[in-house]
């Protein structure tokens, strides 16, 4: 025996979706309502709470922090309580920046669930109706519409008067949508479902009545509620490799403390001493001031991007912005402004005068103030033309769902005139008296018209005896044909150029739309988003929800139509790990998409729910200020990778000094107290500057790093192994050379050699392929400035009686030239060297990259 398939709520005539939901035409009692209430709960929405536990260590179990830690730990161990307190603010600092965001975050979800407390009015059999809280409402309840209303809860519509809804929140459709509550045949998208209603949805014009079909989480902005909660909020791409390059790092002190403790116990070093150096050495290896320098240059640079209209709202998204390998859009708000306006208009008579006077007699509500949107739109257009004064109004015949049109009776001196407007196949069938030639070049055009994805309306005329009660068939037959027009939704200015800049900087741009597959189509090819026809496709393949057949599907798919809620998140969970994603989105139907997205991008004018769950909100809603935040997020990484190089330079140098003189059995050239000045005053004062360094001009011509590529290349690893060697030889030479004037003259020598070489390494690192001498042609001057302030400040330091805190001597003029000039000018030859290698290397890639991207 076959299982007959259950038909859906929309499938069903009126009585059948009563019969179903247990419901009558005046509603259930109240008793019945309370039952229900106590089995199926409050209609309101609800997520899984995250424990309080897990928010509090979740800013703890990064691995920086992790290493961090340790440091601070084996600090209090030694006893050296201002490194240990510096090292604890640090720590405590990053964690109250996570609790902020994660606040921030929240809100996301807290301003979708949100509801003002509203009442609705239910009706009660042997009763009136009851004024109920929506929270109470449950299965079956009728519940009566009126104009202006926000649908409390799904439901199917049993009675209707001209009920338009903008389901904007859910579709991102702008316009109103006509509704009935006449069956539905087929399977349909929520998009196609006339005469259904759903929770978070405006009346705009119109009331009935609707039974209720689904409450809380159960209802479609229940689903989107829950896929938003379910949304991968893991580590950012960007904080993953941090934490990557964190463990290398954290692997590689280990090795080297392991075998620096074996070291010091084969010299002879008693135990204590031994581990005591052991734990200087460990300490002296971790950047402690990489956390705090990172967060006060992105929160500069977010400063910076707000005056391009881009309001940075999670500080972790500054840097994946520089990483994204695809922005994901919308069309509507985006690409377009929203606004839809006249593009063309085909007219059957020679004279424009005669069709500007159908389209206005065929406006529905009072004389210069039409209620429905396209009404507006038309009389706006308008403005200069207006109906002979010898006519007037008689009747009007609002929307007709069946028919799809709608109409004017006009008295005239002659007679009557009816003027209708609707979708242009409706105008098209009841116009049967025109010429076969006149309807010939009329589909030509509407064809053009469907070509170009406009959303066409067709008006038409015919002269009347006595004025009709009704619209129907034979009040309709032999209607002429005036003409029709085609709206579209204008481009934004600059969007084209915009969308050519992100190609040229190989990032791939995907249009997600709830348009069909004809508009989306058309304005993706006019800003160059798709090429050819087969880059077109509609949501089929995202509604499969296979992972592996969506990802491959962007080898030819550039643009989704008719998409929902769920294709979008289907869509970024397919992509995840295989690119860096960033989503636009406006409505509270894309708050999944922009919590799922590694970079969420909210627009200005969109939903409140929407601008708390992104991680940037677009304030001027321009495609264009994406590709300005993604050249701003290139530079932020690009900086934030030169200030890792250099503290990784200056950890690595201190590293191999201290391991290379117990190696070769010779005194310590520097002290505990030595590196802390180097780790936290003279880089602290250099590192932030070179955060805040200027876009330099490759950063957009090249395409973004591979996803699962490391923080640091190949390049970088190995200027900062050569600028660590420097560091490390040179110091050691100018201790060598001084250490027969006493341990303390070499090490005060040592110092300063170290302290110079810092400044030199600030500026070899300003520029990641120009010569340092390029510092003086394109300055940076809070970089300059920095350096400047630590020479005085350093000054001061080996000139004054500070020198006795640091145990430090007074060196003769030669000395410290020897000290300023041996180091500087070695890791400054040396690494303009590798400037001018890894350049010719890097020409060498981008060409081979675009004749690849010029091949395909």
């Amino acid at each position: 025996m076959t299982k007959t398939k259950l038909k859906h709520i929309y499938n069903l005539d009126i009585n059948d979706v009563l019969l179903r939901l247990g419901s009558h035409h005046k509603g259930i009692k109240s008793a019945e309502s309370n039952k229900r209430l106590a089995l199926h709960g409050f209609n309101v929405l609800s997520v899984k709470k995250t424990p309080l536990w897990v928010k509090i260590l979740e800013p703890f179990t990064s691995y920086f922090v992790i290493v961090i830690v340790i440091a601070a730990i084996l600090s209090l161990f030694k006893q050296e309580w201002f490194e240990a307190i510096i090292i604890s603010v640090i720590v405590v600092v990053n964690a109250l920046i996570y609790y902020f965001q994660q606040f921030s975050a929240s809100r996301a979800l807290k301003s979708l669930m949100s509801q003002d407390r509203q009442k609705v009015s239910v009706l009660r059999p042997g009763t009136k109706d009851e004024s109920i809280y929506i929270e109470k409402l449950v299965i079956g309840d009728v519940v009566r519409i009126c104009e202006g209303m926000k649908i409390p809860a799904d439901g199917r519509i049993i009675d209707s008067n001209h009920i338009q809804i903008d389901e904007s929140v859910l579709t991102g459709e702008s316009l109103p949508v006509h509704k009935h509550a006449s069956s539905i045949d087929g399977t349909k998208q929520i998009y196609d479902q006339e005469n259904m209603l759903f929770k978070g949805t405006y009346v705009h014009a119109g009331s009935g009545l609707m039974v209720v079909s689904a409450t809380g989480n159960k209802t479609q902005l229940g689903i989107i509620n829950t896929m938003a909660s379910e949304a991968d909020k893991g580590k950012t791409p960007i904080e993953q490799k941090i934490d990557d390059l964190t463990k290398k790092l954290l692997i590689g002190i280990s090795i080297v403390t392991v075998i620096v403790f074996g070291l010091a116990l084969y010299r002879g070093l008693e135990l204590a001493e031994a581990l005591k150096f052991t734990i200087a050495l460990a300490v002296s290896a971790v950047p402690e001031g990489l956390p705090v320098a990172m967060t006060l240059v992105l929160l500069i640079s977010a400063r910076r991007m707000a005056k391009q209209k881009a309001l940075v709202r999670k500080i972790s998204a500054m840097e994946t912005m520089g990483a994204i390998t695809l922005i994901a859009t919308d069309k509507t708000g985006t690409i377009t402004k929203n606004q839809l306006s006249i593009s063309d208009s085909y007219s059957t008579s020679h004279d424009r005068k005669i069709f500007h006077q159908a389209m206005l007699a065929s406006i529905n509500g009072a004389e210069g103030a039409p209620d429905d949107p396209l009404d507006q739109i038309i009389y706006a257009s308008l403005k200069h033309d207006h109906v002979p004064k010898t006519w007037k109004k008689v009747h009007e015949f609002p929307f007709n769902q069946q028919l799809r049109l709608s109409g004017n009776v006009w008295k005239y001196p002659g007679g009557y005139y009816l003027f209708i407007k609707g979708a242009p196949e409706q105008i098209f069938f009841h116009c049967n008296d025109d010429k076969p030639s006149t309807k010939t070049e009329a589909k030509k055009y509407l064809e053009k018209f469907t070509t170009h994805g406009y959303r066409t309306i067709g008006f038409a005329h015919k002269k009347l005896a006595t004025p009709p009660e009704k619209l129907n068939h034979d009040v309709l037959t032999g209607m002429s044909l005036d003409g029709f027009v085609g709206l579209s939704d204008q481009l934004r200015p600059k969007v084209k150029q915009a969308i050519a800049e992100a190609h040229d900087a190989g990032i791939k741009v995907v249009m997600l739309t709830g348009d069909h597959i004809q508009t989306a189509g058309y304005i993706a090819s006019q800003v160059g988003i798709a090429r050819k026809s087969s880059e077109i496709s509609d949501s089929s393949i995202l509604d499969k929800k296979n992972p592996t057949k969506i990802w491959k599907s962007l080898e030819d798919i550039k643009v989704f139509g008719r998409v929902l809620p769920k294709h979008k998140f289907a869509f970024l969970k397919a992509v995840k790990g295989h690119e860096i994603t960033a989503m636009t989105g406006d409505g509270v139907n894309d708050i999944p998409a922009l919590v799922e997205a590694d970079a969420g991008l909210a627009m200005g004018s969109g939903t409140d729910a929407a601008k708390d769950a992104s991680d940037i909100i677009l304030t001027n809603s321009n495609f264009h200020t994406i590709v300005n935040a993604v050249k701003a997020g290139r530079t932020v990484l690009a900086n934030i990778r030169k200030m890792v190089v250099y503290l990784l330079a200056t950890s690595g140098g201190e590293v191999l000094t201290m391991l290379i003189a117990l190696l070769v059995g010779i005194p310590l050239p520097i002290t505990a107290v030595m590196v802390l000045w180097v780790n936290l005053v003279t880089d602290g004062i250099s590192v932030i500057p070179l955060g805040l360094s200027p876009a330099e001009a490759h950063h957009m011509k090249q395409a973004p790093r591979h996803p699962s590529a490391p923080l640091l290349d190949r390049v970088l690893v190995v200027r900062a192994v050569i600028l660590a060697f420097a560091l490390a030889i040179c110091t050691l030479i100018i201790f060598r050379l001084n250490l027969y004037k006493g341990q303390q003259y070499a090490q005060t020598a040592a110092f300063l050699g170290i302290i110079v070489v810092q400044w030199a390494n600030a500026l070899n690192m300003n520029f990641e392929f120009k010569s340092w001498v390029y510092n003086f042609i394109r300055p940076n001057y809070k970089l300059l400035i920095a350096i400047s302030a630590s020479i005085i400040i350093n000054v001061l330091v080996f000139t004054t009686d500070l020198r006795s805190f640091f145990g430090l001597s007074k060196l003769d003029l030669y000395d410290a030239l020897i000290a300023i000039i041996l180091p500087s000018a070695v890791a400054l030859i040396l690494c303009d060297m590798h400037k001018i290698i890894s350049d010719r290397l890097h020409i060498r890639q981008i060409k081979l990259t675009k004749k690849a991207l010029g091949s395909n």
